[in-house]
């Protein structure tokens, strides 16, 4: 497996509010100015892996990495597949960050549990 050298300073920023559009020319600006990774985190608009596939797509070596993919919002299977699917049709450049997220984005906003319940 190939090293991926995602810099000593990246960016982390939520692209949600930003049309698909602006998105990509946010993305494309942060490679200009130098930057190896933009982290992108799984929010309350986009779906992280589509939206990930959109910018490598309109990138050359900016690395993307979610910062972070919800556990809760798919199977171990799903996420692993996405994250393939990504990394391969960008020759790479994908890096799967995960984590659990908030209590109130998981259990009020999803309307899952992030605790399993007594049956």
């Amino acid at each position: 497996m190939k090293q991926m050298d995602i810099g000593t300073v990246g960016m982390w920023f939520v692209l949600d509010a930003m049309t698909a559009p602006e998105s990509i020319e946010f993305a494309q600006k942060i490679e200009k100015l130098g930057y190896n990774t933009l982290w992108i985190p799984e929010g309350f608009g986009r779906e992280p892996f589509a939206h990930a596939a959109q910018l490598l797509a309109h990138t050359k070596r900016l690395i993307i990495a979610t910062g972070i993919a919800n556990i809760w919002a798919r199977d171990p299977m799903t996420m692993a597949a996405a994250a393939n699917t990504v990394a391969e049709a960008s020759g790479g450049r994908f890096l799967l960050g995960i984590g659990v997220s908030h209590k109130p984005i998981v259990d009020d906003l999803r309307g899952t549990t992030t605790s399993p319940t007594a049956t």
